[in-house]
């Protein structure tokens, strides 16, 4: 996966299963930077992983959930 691919699924993801996170983060006018470093930490996740693969869904929701507890 590409990294503008991975970026674009990474905020698709964090926009429907955390829309509440997603509004917060673009009213306060860091979505990008938090998208960044959420695209950081799901990183090995994504790496060589097709975006089809419903498994790869399910992990990156869950490490978004736990970078929203840290943050």
């Amino acid at each position: 996966m590409t990294d503008s691919i991975a970026y674009d699924y990474v905020k698709l993801v964090l926009e429907e299963e955390f829309y509440r996170a997603y509004l917060r983060f673009s009213n306060n006018g860091i979505l990008h930077y938090e998208l960044t470093n959420i695209l950081e930490v799901c990183a090995p996740l994504i790496l060589g992983l097709d975006e089809d693969d419903r498994f790869l869904k399910y992990e990156v929701i869950g490490t978004i959930a736990n970078y929203l507890q840290e943050v």
